[in-house]
């Protein structure tokens, strides 16, 4: 092929057409089907004409045969032509070994190897479940992995037997295992499952799938997946502030709260504020009461909802306290449904509402969303503030948080 591979490396517009090719080749293992050109380049329209003898100008899509390719080969390049293979010569191009390639057209379709090689190592679930899924879906939520299979068919088998065995022996243990170390015993390398890997996505979509969940898009939401698995990832980043009367206010990460085996509220009370200037201001005017007070950081941080299930361990009862708008209801009836009756909404009743909206001073910008809430105080509360259309900061019931604190507090003194 002395004529014919310099001739496609050296012309512009033919890149994109023989990647496709190649893929198609190796998925098929034989001259078989079509690719399409989607939205092509100038570029790409005047090779693939002048190369076929055709118009292929000014088209949205452009379909091209395998088989009509190769002959066309064979008719531009005559002295080369003859005895031309284009599986060959797409190897050639793509720089993949040709043992690779025939170990890749020996191994069949992605989903037959998934069913045939690895499901019999793997029958009993969630791994069973899920790579029964994968087959399903490779050519949509796993594309990604098949394209690399037609690439590199080995390696990308290894990786789903790795998930699978990592699936199949997540920890058991209360306190959560750290990533690196598990990552080492099942992936070989202690940084293989970080989520930023493409070994550690796979192993997130198998994850989400166990615990019947989206697929995390955010750095918190991965943390907190991890950790609902039993594995301790990303300590340092995710945090929650505490504030306590004798060892004052403190951030503390998920690493630092993984380290604890117990720990309990004053009087077995948690009073939480999701607002961190409602937070602020509360703690400075209740410097002499003892009691315990939480600010989720970031929202619904791992480190947040960890802290909350060792409070929930200990037989603590949780206040939550946040801002009138969809947003924070909706987070509070999440809470709910999670800590059941050991969470309380604090400060949403009907009164309250009306209070906040006559002082005129904290509102917030109205936003529209639907939404459905479990909570019946929550939910009466969502009804009223569609009714007012207005959405607003909790910021007027700060004395009244604290006059309820010192009224619980001093009860529990008696």
């Amino acid at each position: 092929m002395s004529k014919i591979i310099p001739f496609f490396k050296s012309t512009p517009g033919f890149e994109r057409v023989l990647r496709a090719m190649h893929d198609t080749y190796s998925h098929n293992g034989r001259i078989f089907g079509a690719v399409r050109l989607t939205r092509p380049t100038e570029s790409e329209e005047a090779a693939l004409s002048k190369f076929f003898k055709r118009d292929y100008h000014n088209q949205a899509l452009i379909r091209i045969g395998l088989g009509d390719f190769e002959r066309q080969i064979q008719k531009n390049f005559p002295e080369e032509g003859e005895g031309f293979r284009l599986g060959d010569f797409l190897a050639e191009y793509m720089g993949t070994p040709k043992k690779q390639l025939e170990e890749t057209l020996q191994k069949g379709s992605f989903a037959s190897v998934i069913l045939s090689e690895l499901l019999p190592k793997f029958d009993e679930p969630p791994a069973a479940d899920w790579l029964k899924e994968l087959s399903r879906q490779t050519r949509r939520e796993y594309r990604e992995w098949t394209e690399r299979y037609n690439i590199e068919p080995t390696p990308v088998i290894e990786m789903l037997q790795s998930v699978s065995e990592a699936l199949n022996n997540l920890p058991q243990e209360k306190k959560p295992t750290p990533l690196a170390k598990f990552s080492e015993k099942f992936a070989n390398s202690p940084y293989a499952l970080d989520f930023h890997e493409k070994h550690g996505q796979l192993f997130l979509k198998a994850l989400a799938f166990k615990f019947k969940q989206p697929v995390p898009t955010c750095t918190e939401d991965c943390i907190n997946l991890h950790l609902r698995a039993g594995l301790l990832t990303c300590g340092r980043i995710s945090s929650v502030t505490m504030h306590e009367i004798q060892s004052g206010t403190q951030i503390l990460t998920l690493e630092n709260i993984s380290c604890l085996e117990y720990i309990s509220a004053h009087g077995g009370k948690v009073f939480i504020f999701e607002d961190p200037l409602i937070f602020n201001a509360v703690c400075e005017r209740l410097n002499d009461c003892r009691c315990t007070i939480i600010n989720p950081t970031n929202g619904n941080s791992a480190a947040f909802l960890h802290l909350l299930r060792i409070f929930l361990a200990a037989g603590n009862t949780m206040h939550y306290a946040g801002n009138i708008n969809f947003k924070s209801l909706e987070f509070a009836d999440k809470l709910c449904v999670d800590f059941g009756k050991n969470l309380i909404p604090w400060r949403y009743s009907r009164e309250d509402y009306e209070f906040i909206l006559s002082q005129k001073n904290f509102i917030l910008p109205s936003e529209k969303k639907h939404i459905s809430l479990h909570n019946e105080t929550l939910a009466s509360l969502l009804s009223l503030m569609r009714k007012t259309g207005r959405t607003a900061s909790s910021m007027p019931l700060i004395p009244h948080y604290i006059e309820d604190i010192k009224n619980i507090v001093h009860s529990q003194n008696k």
